[in-house]
This record gives structure tokens, C-alpha cells and sequence, in this order.
């Protein structure tokens, strides 16, 4: 690995200081990383060392334990990077791997940004999620081998903006963690995918703090696009990844390139009129065989050795290239599963294989598989 950094203490507060020492440090409150650190004041009179608050700690850690206890596997979906595509990521992921037979939960902790559900065909309008008997929430399902669990079901107005400081989005993270009944009708989850913010925030933090108290990190799948604004962001998230010890399963390259059918293209000319008519009509004619061919056209610039040098250089898989596809973004924005409705398209291909990568990384028993 390229970083020679310290790990992360993650008995750390999600609201720390950079190199908090930890709460049960014998230096908790007076180290030099404690100055203007909120939580000062409470390590240095072992609040948070304190019998009652080890107590609670330990009570926290078995209630994740036991709420996770049905779940095989929980994958983040990562980026420094916003905007490169996680939420397609995860939701089509778990769209392919649902279609597959394997029960697959879609949790949402984008808590300003959730586009998860829509992705995935269960829209806010509709969709409701319920208290059970003993308490814990019910997910929505999108189909019965996909539950989905998001801030937007709990809002009133889908155009309703999430104005939370970080305390009441880490509250939240955690209810959504210990609180969300994953059981179903097919007795668990083989895979939990979460789908997370950009950047290493409060969020970032308190998912894998909270995570790690179960030991239920499985892995993370971290996405990029091929330019540098992007690859030197998502570096970040790899070193961050590194310091908590989250394992990385692959890095994807999304939007490597922009394909499309040549059928399918818009030709103008130079004065910018519509051509297509002519142009199709010229094709079929002439070189019919052209009209079975996919055009292809790298939208960013790739710099230096791209994703899979940054990949090389943390020592971490690097599983290719997704392309954008007109009609991949058409199956999320309807919320419908692309390798599904385009199964020969290339990029279908690409998300299939890794799918495949992930079985491979994190098998489970399959007991859905009938």
C-alpha cells in the first residue's frame, strides 16, 4: 500500500479530531490531536471510559450483532468522488444479483442525496415503511428478493431537503443498522448493499464505526470515473479505507466511455440541421453492417495510468471499465433492472462480471437458489 499512515482508532467518536488517540486512552483529552476536539471535555473526565458508558457500548455492539445476525454479507459502495455513480452502482448490483435468486437488502445512507429507491422501481409516493410489533422497521420491497431501506420513505415531500448536523444523521444511520428487520420472506439477506455519500464524512465514518462494532464489514466496492478531479478524490477514499480497514473488493471505472448503437445516433450537419433521416437511410443502403455496430467515445480524459494504475499503486483489484450506456441510465431512472432488459449490451456485461467477482469474494450457501 502506498500509505504508511496510521490506522483510524475506531473507538473514536464519529465527531473526532484527525488522530484521536480514543476514548480509553490513557492520553484521551489531553493528547495533542484532543485540542478543539467537541468530545474533550468528556474523555478527559472518562465519560466515555466510564463503567456505564463501557456498558453501553457493549449493548450496542450486540444489538448490531443480533439485527445483523440474518445478513451474510454487507458491501459499501464507495467514492471520494461525487457524481461518479455509486448509487447506479449499488442499485444495479443488487438489481442483478436479486434477478439472480439471492435475497439482496439496498440500504440508502445518502441521507441528502437518496436516489437509491427510485433506482430500484420503489418511488416515495407508495412506498411505506412500518413498524413491526417488536419495533424495528420494515424494508420496502421491490420485488420479493429485494428490500430497500431510505431516509426518502420516512419524508413527507419527495422535494423535502434533509437540513441535519451530524448527531441526528448518525442517530439515523444507526436506527436504519439496528433497527431495520432484513428477515423477510427469505429469512435474511444473502447481501446488504449500502450505498453511501461522497466523500469520507461524518456518515462515512459512523456506517463503518458502527459496522465494525459487529465486525460486518464484508468489503467495498470503490467507484471512479477516468480523470484526474475524480482519481484524486477516490485516492482518498482508498487511504481511508486503508486506515479502517475496510477491505476493498474492486475498483470500477464508470463512464469509461459513452456507447451507443449507430441506429441509434443523431446526425447533423455543419450548420447543425437534422440529418439522421438521410444519413440511416445512406447507411442501410450502402453499409447495412454499420448499423449493427456500437459507437464508442471516451467522455473524460484518462490521465496518466487511470483507475487501474491508482488500483496497482494501493495494491487493491481492479475490475475494469463500465461504460455509459443511454439505456442504463433509462433502466435507472425507470428503476428497472438493465441486465435484465439489455442483457447482450456491453456494459450489461461489465456489471454481470462484476457481480461474478463479488459471488467469487463473498459466497453464501444457496439456500435461495431453488
Amino acid at each position: 500500500m502506498a500509505s504508511s499512515t496510521e490506522d483510524v482508532n475506531m473507538e473514536a467518536p464519529p465527531n473526532a479530531n484527525e488522530g484521536c488517540v480514543g476514548p480509553s486512552s490513557e492520553t484521551a483529552g489531553k493528547a495533542s490531536a484532543c485540542e478543539g476536539c467537541p468530545n474533550k471535555a468528556a474523555c478527559s473526565s472518562g465519560a466515555f471510559s466510564s463503567p456505564e458508558a463501557i456498558a453501553k457500548e457493549q449493548e450496542e455492539a450486540a444489538t448490531l450483532q443480533r439485527s445483523l445476525e440474518n445478513v451474510s454479507h454487507v458491501i459499501l459502495i464507495l467514492s471520494g468522488k461525487g457524481g461518479v455513480g455509486k448509487s447506479t452502482m449499488a442499485a444495479q448490483l443488487s438489481h442483478a444479483m436479486a434477478s439472480r435468486g439471492y435475497a439482496v437488502g439496498l440500504l440508502d445512507v445518502d441521507l441528502c442525496g437518496p436516489s437509491a429507491p427510485r433506482m430500484v422501481g420503489v418511488s416515495h409516493q407508495g412506498a411505506v415503511v412500518h413498524r413491526s410489533g417488536s419495533g424495528a422497521w420494515t424494508p420496502v420491497y421491490a420485488n420479493p428478493n429485494l428490500a430497500v431501506m431510505s431516509i426518502s420513505f420516512l419524508l413527507g415531500d419527495t422535494n423535502q431537503a434533509v437540513i441535519w448536523r451530524g448527531p441526528r444523521k448518525n442517530a439515523l444511520i444507526q436506527q436504519f443498522l439496528t433497527e431495520t428487520d432484513w428477515t423477510g420472506d427469505t429469512g435474511g439477506l444473502d447481501y446488504l448493499i449500502v450505498d453511501t455519500p461522497p466523500g469520507t464524512s461524518d456518515e462515512h465514518i459512523s456506517t463503518v464505526q458502527y459496522l465494525q462494532k459487529a465486525n460486518a464489514v464484508s468489503g467495498a466496492v470503490v467507484v471512479t470515473t477516468p480523470e484526474e478531479v475524480s482519481l484524486a478524490d477516490v485516492r482518498k477514499e482508498l487511504n481511508f479505507c486503508e486506515k479502517t480497514k475496510v477491505p476493498i473488493l474492486g475498483v470500477v471505472e464508470n463512464m469509461s466511455s459513452y456507447q451507443i448503437n449507430v441506429s441509434d445516433l443523431k446526425f447533423l450537419n455543419t450548420n447543425g440541421d437534422d440529418e439522421t433521416a438521410q444519413v440511416l437511410a445512406s447507411l442501410k443502403e450502402k453499409c447495412p453492417e454499420v448499423l449493427e455496430m456500437v459507437s464508442a467515445s471516451n467522455i473524460f480524459p484518462t490521465t496518466g495510468s487511470g483507475a487501474k494504475g491508482m488500483a496497482d499503486q494501493y495494491k487493491v483489484p481492479y475490475w475494469g471499465k463500465l461504460p455509459m450506456d443511454s439505456d442504463l441510465l433509462k433502466a435507472c431512472d425507470e428503476g428497472k433492472s438493465f441486465v435484465d432488459t439489455c442483457p447482450d449490451s456491453l456494459a450489461a456485461k461489465a456489471l454481470n462480471g462484476f457481480v461474478d467477482r463479488i459471488l467469487k469474494s463473498l459466497p453464501v450457501e444457496e439456500t435461495h437458489m431453488e
